[in-house]
């Protein structure tokens, strides 16, 4: 169980950083097409890197998902104990 957490936060932390650098990429890219007047940069832009940063983005959203389950408490614990622990 620990191995499927610990592959689950490796794709986290890359998905994310995927994003983050595409985003960077694409707002830049954006801004600079906008200022050089060229139309054409912005349909590949949006056409390249609009979508691979979009499944990017599901995949981190499931994967952060995922992490927000935490580990079963032993099953001996009650609710009490667990609490003041």
């Amino acid at each position: 169980m620990h191995q499927i957490r610990r592959t689950t936060e490796v794709i986290f932390v890359l998905t994310l950083a995927a994003l983050l650098v595409g985003g960077v990429v694409f707002v830049a890219g954006q801004a600079i097409a906008l200022i050089a007047g060229q139309g054409e940069w912005l349909k590949l832009l949006n056409e390249a890197i609009k979508t691979p940063m979009c499944v990017a983005a599901s995949v981190c959203a499931v994967a952060g998902f995922l992490l927000s389950y935490k580990r079963h408490q032993k099953q001996g614990q009650t609710p009490q104990e667990a609490t003041t622990r």
